[in-house]
């Protein structure tokens, strides 16, 4: 009996924890917001990043993060924020635009190599909506997929199953193309291989030493790919297919 008690005294200073975590985390949110409204952008930024490490995160926290970076002229930091965003709300208008204007006042002007046609399709799709989004899709498709299952299964009608059939077998290839989307989803949202230049100035090495021949320079907000890791150099490539080592200078998404 005093166990239960215990237990049940731990579950309700955990609930009551939680609770004035989070509305200690609003007044921050707002704070912050009250800060960026009267154009105390440093104040702003304090704030949000506050909350952030005390480990939560939003879209909204994210997007507010790289305006009041965009106002101080931080376009790295500005441009690394948007893209945090865009990782929690794919497709977001508002971030989208905010994320182009602030590409906009990058120094470096780098062509990008096409990717496949399909590649570039598979990812504009799953980029539709979050992992969450592509779950309750499947969800709602196999509920379909059962009902439809049931009238064919159950129905005397010969047209009836036939139709059913032919619903069924189709939301069942709807529910495998989510499953693949729900997966490039997943693995975009989460995968760590994508950094943004938040120095004025990057160099990069040809070899993971600082006594190493410069290649080329990167400017703050410059997005890279990381391929390759070594003690704290980090293998990355650009755009355009150029690729070299930096020690620092960069954040990952």
């Amino acid at each position: 009996m005093e166990n239960k008690i215990k237990t049940l005294a731990f579950i309700i200073i955990a609930i009551l924890t939680s609770h004035a975590n989070a509305n200690s985390n609003d007044d921050l949110f707002h704070n912050a917001n009250s800060a960026y409204d009267s154009g105390n952008y440093e104040q702003a930024v304090a704030g949000y990043g506050k909350i952030i490490d005390e480990g939560y995160e939003s879209w909204e926290l994210y997007y507010n993060l790289g305006n009041a970076y965009y106002r101080m002229g931080e376009t790295g930091l500005c441009i690394l924020n948007y893209e945090r965003a865009l990782r929690l709300a794919p497709g977001k208008k508002t971030i989208v635009e905010n994320l182009d204007l602030a590409r906009s006042k990058t120094v470096d002007n780098i062509e990008v190599l096409p990717r496949m046609f399909l590649v570039e399709w598979a990812h504009a799709v799953a980029s539709i909506t979050t992992p969450k989004g592509w779950r309750s899709i499947i969800i709602i498709l196999t509920i379909l997929t059962c009902a439809a299952a049931t009238l064919f299964f159950s129905a005397k009608n010969y047209r009836l199953r036939k139709y059913m059939f032919v619903i069924g077998s189709l939301l069942i290839v709807f529910i495998i193309f989510s499953s693949v989307n729900a997966a490039i989803s997943v693995r975009n949202r989460t995968i760590k291989n994508e950094a943004i230049v938040t120095d004025p100035m990057v160099v990069v090495k040809g070899s993971p030493d600082h006594k190493g021949i410069d290649k080329f320079i990167l400017h703050e907000g410059t997005k890279v790919t990381i391929n390759d890791r070594q003690d704290e150099w980090w293998q990355i490539e650009i755009a355009d297919g150029k690729n070299g080592w930096i020690n620092s200078g960069a954040e990952i998404i």
